[in-house]
């Protein structure tokens, strides 16, 4: 059983320190899946076989060079193990329905959701330049995407709630299109025909962007606004 590896933590955007730290090779090295976004939350990313695609601002999904920088991701190595076929389901429901057959809320497990949904709704946001603005605020001017009758992929994580901060509590979830032109982070859905498979992970580990002088100089103690920011940004 593998952790999930993560690069950077969700209080990290929250308070502007958006710095890409990590290049999309050297996240790859640590899995073939994951999701993640850029330096300045430059788009989303979602890694599928070994391959990173950006969804930028504009909606359009652009493969990711090697050098491509990443303030923030999770990925890791991919051993799905089939959990159920699901038909005509919310997203909501259907994650519901997932913890069921998990039976915890307190393991981190990735999950991969394929075939035909009926509506997916995403957004992504532009790249912000230095002085960067919290997370809060670039979540203000996110854009929203919309697809009926769309193939695709779901990739998610779930993060026990405790960890709130290290990651996004709950359930995470990037999508791409078999198409390769729709995607983003994932607002809501609902599936038409859905294959998912799930993979139980031991734990996390966290990689830190140790040579940033930025980070080193932040004052990380304040959580007052985190649990609203975070909750603001990603539903």
């Amino acid at each position: 059983m593998k952790p999930v590896v993560q690069f950077g933590t969700m209080q990290m955007l929250v308070e502007s320190l958006l710095d890409g730290f990590v290049t999309a090779k050297d996240v790859l090295a640590s899995g073939n899946t994951g999701i993640g976004t850029g330096a300045g939350v430059d788009g989303e990313l979602i890694m599928l076989d070994g391959v990173a695609y950006q969804v930028d601002v504009h909606g359009h999904v652009n493969k990711v060079a090697g050098d491509f920088p990443i303030a923030f991701g999770d990925v890791h190595q991919a051993d799905f193990k089939p959990l159920k076929h699901f038909d005509n389901i919310t997203l909501d429901d259907m994650q519901k329905e997932i913890l069921k057959e998990v039976g915890t809320e307190n393991l981190f497990f990735a999950v991969k959701m394929t075939g035909e949904f009926k509506t997916v709704e995403t957004r992504a946001a532009a790249k912000s330049e230095k002085p960067y603005p919290g997370l809060g605020e670039i979540a203000k001017t996110q854009v929203i995407f919309d697809k009926d009758d769309v193939k695709g992929t779901m990739v998610v994580y779930f993060t026990p709630l405790v960890f709130q901060g290290v990651g996004v509590p709950g359930f995470h979830q990037h999508f791409l299109s078999d198409n390769l032109d729709f995607g983003g982070h994932v607002l809501g859905a609902t599936l038409k025909s859905v294959d998912v498979s799930i993979q139980i992970l031991s734990g996390v580990t966290i990689n830190l962007p140790t040579n940033n002088e930025d980070y080193k100089k932040a004052d990380l103690t304040d959580l007052s606004s985190l649990n609203g920011v975070i909750a603001d940004a990603e539903s």
